[in-house]
């Protein structure tokens, strides 16, 4: 559900949905219980900020904020992997330089690859899944070098475009991992059920008057609904409008890595 939202909406799509989505439901909710629970407004008062509300918030902050953070860390990972990924590539096209006669032709087929990667991969990463031409342009590479053992078998630079060729899929299969790193759905549904139980304590609290309390709450849903916000965009690290850039795997950038 949460990789749909993010290919399907807008960053300020999104922002209405989730912070004002939060908004409704606290404000909504509040009034909601005042008008059929009347008894609401009669024990509410200044000292209702009281445990209930400090411990359901507290954990609720809590557990947010590790989630972000792992998400963020996710993230992270994602991005240095997909780099990684590009300078291994740019390790072939720089030892397939020593191989004559088939450098050339591993240097096409190398560029040719990252091209199938940044385009049309990168688009199908979004939801969770790759290429099969991007795979067979790896079964090219692996086919030129093997035509190629009996005379370039002995030569050093042979060895090491081999040996790089094999950390490329390494890091290929790492980076098609990252494409579904994702919350667990009940941990989802659990985050979702804290948001609310917190929202929903803050009934009690009655600072000043209604307006003042009606304000606060829809400030608190906001801010309930900003981390929630964020914590969607973090998940799923090629999803949405914050994905991880497909820009280590341009030939130019590669050209430059290599030194070639």
């Amino acid at each position: 559900m949460d990789r749909w939202l993010l290919n399907t909406f807008p960053t300020w799509g999104l922002v209405l949905l989730i912070v004002g989505g939060a908004v409704v439901v606290g404000v909504g909710g509040f009034l909601l219980m005042r008008r059929f629970v009347p008894s609401l407004a009669t024990h509410a008062d200044s000292r209702s900020l009281s445990s209930a509300f400090g411990i359901s918030s507290g954990l609720f902050s809590f557990v947010l904020a590790f989630t972000i953070g792992q998400l963020y860390t996710n993230f992270t990972r994602a991005n240095s992997d997909a780099r990684q990924e590009a300078s291994v590539l740019a390790q072939v096209l720089r030892s397939s330089e020593g191989l004559p006669g088939i450098g050339v032709t591993i240097r096409q087929e190398s560029l040719s690859y990252a091209r199938e990667v940044r385009t049309h991969e990168w688009q199908l990463m979004e939801h969770g899944r790759s290429s099969v031409q991007a795979w067979q342009a790896i079964d090219r590479i692996y086919a030129t070098l093997d035509k190629a053992r009996a005379t370039s078998g002995s030569n050093p630079f042979y060895a090491q475009t081999l040996a790089r060729m094999n950390d490329l899929v390494v890091a290929r299969r790492t980076r098609l991992d990252d494409a579904n790193l994702s919350l667990p759905v009940v941990f989802q549904v659990m985050l979702l059920f804290g948001a609310v139980l917190a929202l929903s304590t803050t009934f009690y609290f009655k600072p000043f008057g209604e307006g003042i309390q009606v304000a606060m709450i829809g400030a608190a849903s906001a801010l309930v609904g900003t981390a929630m916000l964020v914590a969607l965009m973090l998940d799923y690290p090629y999803s949405g409008s914050i994905a991880v850039s497909s820009a280590p795997f341009k030939a130019a950038t590669l050209l430059l890595l290599s030194g070639t």
